[in-house]
């Protein structure tokens, strides 16, 4: 059934068709329905369907509906699309079934940590994670960004640490405006004295600082915190938090989903997030306790070094641990929570794993679309991953086995779920 739409003076009727062989018939038999009273109009409504509906006894109508081949389509194009759907969805249901639960995999520990313990003083044997550690490294990550101001930034992480027994330092920071420059310019004016409120930045890589300082940028500049402390036995724990998605340029770096070959780690690797660890490591080292054998390095020091991160952040710890271990340091462990991809392929993972400690762990919910995002790229480490209202535990060897489809984007992507998720 087609239906037309006849313009009358302020609305619109709508009229169903039916199309017979005799256009005579449908039109004498729409007016003495629809416009009795109107000899009139009766008369040009029928002389235009008149129009539209000529027929030859052979061809059939000469006009079609507009766009109707399209319609068509497009509905067959949706229809097997929802089928292919609801068949992956029963494939991956059976799958499902079939994968280890975190609760009986010997990798992860559901008991409680010790009271009083921090998570970092867990001891490192079998199993190698626990999940109140993971939930309050986690905790920890998400602190960053959580407020308007630096000011309050720094407050809440000294507050949350200190209530909780971490009694070491906190160093916030930020990529694009490291360090204020406080030197007065070389430059005198004609008088031999130097201007009020002038200031000079030496970096070229930081903003000259006057008076128009872009006040939203100072309220939102921190990248990244770590956290230190100095241990009874001497040892020095350095945890790097990374900060997820917050700005416009956060945005912009995750767009960059090129893939560029990176000669210190040998492979290749998403661009944008391979920029912004290198911004990292560039600003982070000279924070950090110099490795062994490194100029610098105090003789029977020892210092260890975790990094975490959320979203942007957690692909980004991924990069950061592995530049800073290539560089000596004693990184041991890596925790990434709903990060994207930001390696090639298999082959990649392969190389860039090697590098990674042992308790390298990314924590994934299947309605978070960012996880497998790009499509074409992979990442590295355990999962730890949240499907279909349980927790599974995949061990990083099995991922490029029997288990690669857990990895795969159009086979796990659940759209319409992950919508009325959010």
């Amino acid at each position: 059934m087609n239906v037309a739409i006849i313009n009358r003076p302020f609305k619109h009727v709508f009229i169903p068709i039916i199309i017979e062989n005799n256009y005579a018939s449908t039109s004498s038999r729409l007016t003495s329905i629809f416009f009795k009273r109107n000899s009139n109009e009766t008369t040009r409504v029928s002389a235009e369907f008149g129009h539209y509906f000529a027929t030859d006894a052979k061809q059939g109508y000469k006009h079609k509906p507009k766009y109707q081949h399209f319609r068509s389509i497009f509905a067959l194009t949706a229809t097997a699309a929802f089928g292919a759907s609801l068949y992956t969805r029963y494939l991956r249901d059976r799958k499902l079934a079939s994968l280890p639960l975190a609760k009986d995999c010997a990798l992860l520990d559901i008991a409680p940590a010790p009271s009083g313990q921090k998570q970092s003083t867990i001891s490192r044997s079998q199993p190698k994670y626990n999940l109140q550690s993971l939930i309050e490294t986690i905790t920890r990550a998400g602190l960053i960004g959580s407020t308007k101001s630096v000011k309050d930034e720094v407050h809440v992480l000294r507050d949350w640490h200190a209530k909780r027994g971490y009694n070491g330092g906190i160093v916030v920071r930020d990529l694009t405006r490291p360090l204020f420059s406080l030197d007065f310019r070389n430059e005198a004016d004609d008088d031999g004295e130097m201007e009020d409120n002038e200031l000079v930045d030496n970096d070229a890589s930081n903003a000259i600082i006057n008076d128009n300082i872009d006040i939203d940028h100072i309220n939102r500049r921190e990248c990244y915190y770590l956290y230190y402390e100095i241990e009874s036995n001497g040892r020095t724990r350095q945890q790097l938090f990374c900060r997820g998605t917050t700005l416009l340029a956060d945005v912009l770096t995750c767009l960059q989903t090129w893939f560029v070959y990176d000669e210190e780690l040998g492979c290749r690797i998403h661009h944008g997030f391979n920029q912004h660890a290198n911004r990292i490591v560039e600003d982070v080292l000279p924070l950090l306790v110099p490795p062994k054998g490194s100029e610098g390095h105090a003789r029977g020091s020892h210092a260890t070094i975790e990094v975490c991160g959320h979203s942007l952040g957690g692909a980004v710890a991924m990069l950061v641990a592995i530049k800073l271990k290539k560089r000596g340091y004693a990184v041991t462990r890596v925790t990434s929570l709903a990060g994207p991809r930001f390696c090639w392929g298999t082959d990649e993972r392969e190389i860039l794993q090697k590098w990674l400690p042992k308790e390298t762990i990314r924590i994934e919910d299947d309605l978070d679309v960012v996880t497998y995002l790009p499509p074409m790229g992979v990442s590295v480490g355990d999962k730890l991953w949240l499907a279909k209202g349980n927790v599974y535990m995949l061990p990083k060897d099995s991922l490029s086995e029997e288990n690669d489809w857990t990895e795969s984007f159009w086979f796990n992507l659940r759209l319409f779920e992950t919508i009325l998720n959010q």
